[in-house]
């Protein structure tokens, strides 16, 4: 039975259920016509009106949307506030919807405040009175999507929904306000038309415009249809452990799956194998979803850098939120949710309302700025700092966090934040205590602070909640992903703050200096200065210095041997030639080269030392003479065939390590080799049959797969395993050149059906929906009584003069 307390509407989306949900039930009242919102006017007591060319205000609603009210504030609320306004406008009429429960009693006490316009009880309608009208008009119910989220037993569903890492944002109060500020725009429906078409979604945009909200709102929608969720947090291939080959539902989530940054993005394209494979996957099984999230301009520059996914075509399922495609009306209506969700004072909001035209038609416009604009840190402004505030940052936004950082924290935990974001903005609490703690020391030793008692915790809980947030999440604890540790993951509350970090900072070189000076950690210096990406030139003389004095230092633990590696290749490319004995010094010591398995971190800046080094003989017998472990880890970590292959050259062309005799005659080696390299080559095989199959539109594509397939099996038979069966026979025989035309052909079928569906479906979805749908509210703010009488009486003209 329907039972919705309407808590995850807003008081504008309840007020339009009231007005469907009363319309509906018109037949039984006997209205000659519509009631319809009327918004301008809600000064005058006005949130519903009928209006007839004999009565301008033959039935005015008033709608109260009281979720954390009382009774008693609401008859007070209507007696004081909207008793007069009625009295002045005379409605033949009068109407009063509310979410709060009323009784009999609670409904004679309103209709004697507006006696005689309340004409009967009947038109006094309660929680339980809006629930019956659902009930008979299930249409409206559909239609009204946030509306369900307010079920008892749907809302349940997602507040006992546990998973590692987001507990904190599945509660009732946070969950509730969500919803409320959440705006039903084209981009929502259009990505879920997206999703249930291609199974998969790559959610694109600038910061700040939506993403992460969009994707919530979806994730909400599959868990309210009883789907498992999965988050994952720092690998592409965590899918392949949980997605199961059967009818359960499954939908994954992987938020900013290709990175944050230009090395990120590098080191990404190591897994593109691993997505396509189980994107595909994904699309051919039933009941399973896969959501992505990235910035526009990181999917650019990751198809520049990867042809194999740039072939594969994702931008099919590309769903691209822009702000150009939020109307005037649309981002009024999120800035008013997030005023009537805030907790700014009388004379705020006021303030605020009055810049709401010139907010909402900036340039600079996005959702996240107006998060600022009505959240916690403003709530101690008075109202012309307020107003500056807003104007101040409507012209540079990236200074949101400016007075927040500057004026509202201290010295220590601003160091705190930095150390934070050097560490590339998420790490285990362990990690980052470590971390602060050598940056305070340096602070205390040169710059002459005082080491305050328990400073990293004071400072956490200080900047919890406000700044950063502090979740419990699962990591696996080996490469196999078979067992886990529960650990405190501490990250930064807002994307944003990320952003105005990354500006001052980065613009900043002496707090650089800081940071790298008093670091803990080798991952420090990586993302300031990333080798193979960064130039040389770009580093100081004194960080590099210091580097080379102290490298020894940034190493974890004595036995880090990841860390002591990253250190030697970072030495090298930043130090070069001139200090290849203290790279040798550092590499020698490296006793076990297990760490290289499954890291593509490491993998990604060892390939390129590895191609760097290969001119330097001394590197070059130093590398020769390694463990025959770190060759055999480097090539089992590679899980593209073309990889594979191109470091097997290397290893065999220009190094003296006896690859042969020390790793493909060992039995321990070969087995492992053996099958890792057939498994990248199956692969291969199926992902180009499948291009030729079902994608490729070109002729005589066919023959320069099967070539490049034919060489590289001979190169394994002659160089690697003279045992090696791979049948490449269909890519000579099939007729693959009438396989493209045919898929030329769907290709040109699926665009114009993909068009088609989605204007059917459009169609249907939003028969009377519009993306300006919200700009009529705002058309007519500043009226007077006399200017709304006179609109009404227009209204009535031009109904006079049409001929039916």
């Amino acid at each position: 039975m329907t039972n919705y307390d309407f808590s995850t509407l807003s008081p504008l989306d309840f007020e339009e259920l009231a007005c469907d949900l009363i319309n509906a039930s018109s037949k039984y009242s006997n209205f000659d016509g519509n009631l319809r919102t009327f918004r301008a006017g809600k000064d005058y007591g006005i949130d519903l009106l009928l209006s007839t060319p004999t009565n301008n205000y033959e039935v005015v609603g008033q709608v109260k949307h009281y979720v954390k009210s009382t009774f008693s504030k609401l008859l007070s609320d209507l007696e004081n506030k909207e008793k007069n306004k009625v009295f002045k406008l005379k409605p033949k009429r009068y109407i009063v919807v509310t979410s709060q429960e009323l009784n009999p009693e609670n409904k004679l006490k309103i209709k004697d405040v507006f006696e005689p316009y309340i004409v009967s009880l009947n038109d006094i309608y309660g929680r339980q009175d809006l629930n019956i009208l659902l009930r008979d008009n299930k249409e409206i119910e559909e239609n009204h999507y946030k509306l369900w989220f307010s079920s008892f037993i749907i809302l349940n569903k997602i507040l006992n929904y546990r998973f590692q890492g987001r507990q904190k944002e599945f509660t009732d109060k946070v969950l509730k306000r969500r919803f409320r500020l959440f705006v039903e725009t084209q981009n929502f429906h259009k990505a879920k038309y997206i999703l249930n078409k291609n199974k998969f979604i790559i959610i694109t945009g600038e910061p700040g415009v939506g993403k992460s909200t969009l994707s919530d709102m979806m994730i909400y929608d599959f868990i309210k249809d009883d789907y498992q969720l999965n988050i994952i947090y720092d690998d592409i291939k965590e899918i392949e452990i949980n997605l199961l080959d059967d009818n359960s539902k499954q939908v994954f989530y992987y938020d900013d799956f290709l990175g944050h940054t230009q090395a990120e993005i590098l080191k990404s394209k190591s897994a593109e194998n691993a997505l396509i494979r189980i994107i595909s996957r994904i699309e051919n099984l039933n009941n399973k979803f896969l959501i992505l999230n990235t910035r526009k301009f990181i999917l650019t520059s990751f198809l520049d850098e990867s042809e194999r996914f740039r072939e594969f075509n994702p931008l099919r399922s590309e769903a691209k939120i822009e702000l150009q495609s939020y109307s005037y009306g649309i981002k009024r209506r999120m800035l008013d949710n997030h005023i009537l969700e805030s907790e700014l004072s009388i004379e705020q909001i006021d303030v605020i309302k009055k810049l709401a035209p010139k907010i909402c038609q900036h340039d600079n416009f996005t959702p996240r700025i107006i998060e600022f604009f009505t959240g916690i840190r403003v709530l101690e402004l008075n109202a012309v700092d307020y107003e500056n505030f807003i104007l101040n940052n409507l012209k540079n936004p990236k200074e949101i966090w400016n007075h927040a950082y500057f004026f509202q924290i201290n010295d220590y935990e601003r160091f705190l934040l930095n150390t934070l974001y050097s560490l590339k903005s998420e790490v285990i609490k362990e990690h980052l205590e470590e971390a602060y703690n050598f940056r305070l020391d340096y602070e205390v030793q040169h710059n002459n602070y005082v080491k305050p008692l328990n400073s990293f915790n004071d400072s956490l809980r200080r900047l919890n909640n406000g700044f950063i947030v502090l979740n419990d999440r699962s990591i696996f604890k080996d490469n196999e992903f078979k067992t886990k540790d529960t650990l405190t993951i501490i990250g930064f509350i807002n994307p944003s703050l990320e952003d105005f970090l990354k500006y001052s900072i980065h613009n900043n070189i002496l707090e650089i200096e800081r940071i790298l000076l008093s670091s803990k950690f080798i991952k420090q210096w990586y993302f300031f200065y990333p080798p193979y990406v960064s130039y040389q030139t770009n580093i100081s003389k004194l960080l590099l210095n210091f580097f080379t004095e102290n490298s020894y230092k940034l190493a974890l633990e004595g036995d880090n041997f990841n860390h002591l590696y990253l250190i030697s290749i970072f030495e090298y490319y930043f130090n070069g030639i001139k200090n290849t004995q203290n790279t040798i010094n550092s590499l020698i010591k490296i006793e076990n080269w297990s760490f290289l398995k499954d890291n593509e971190y490491t993998s990604f800046y060892s390939k390129k030392f590895l191609n760097n080094v290969k001119s330097n003989s001394k590197l070059n017998k130093t590398i020769s003479n390694f463990h025959s472990d770190f060759f055999f880890f480097s090539l089992i970590n590679e899980d593209t065939l073309d990889s594979f292959l191109e470091l097997f050259r290397l290893f065999l062309k220009h190094y003296e390590f006896d690859i042969k005799n020390k790793l493909l005659k060992i039995s321990k080696y070969n087995s492992f080799l053996f099958g890792h390299l057939k498994y990248l080559f199956d692969q291969e095989v199926e992902g180009q049959y499948n291009f030729l199959n079902v994608i490729n539109t070109e002729q005589d594509i066919h023959l320069d797969i099967a070539t490049k397939l034919e060489q590289n099996k001979k190169f394994i038979l002659t160089s690697i395993f003279n045992l090696f069966e791979i049948n490449l026979e269909v890519f000579r025989t099939k007729d693959w050149n009438y396989r493209a035309s045919l898929n030329l052909a769907d290709s040109v079928n699926a665009t114009y059906k993909s068009t088609s569906d989605y204007d059917l479906y459009t169609d249907q979805m939003f028969r009377n929906y519009e993306e300006d749908e919200y700009s009529k509210d705002y058309l007519y703010e500043n009226l007077t009584l006399n200017d709304l009488n006179n609109l009404i009486s227009d209204e009535h003209n031009k109904l006079d003069e049409l001929p039916f």
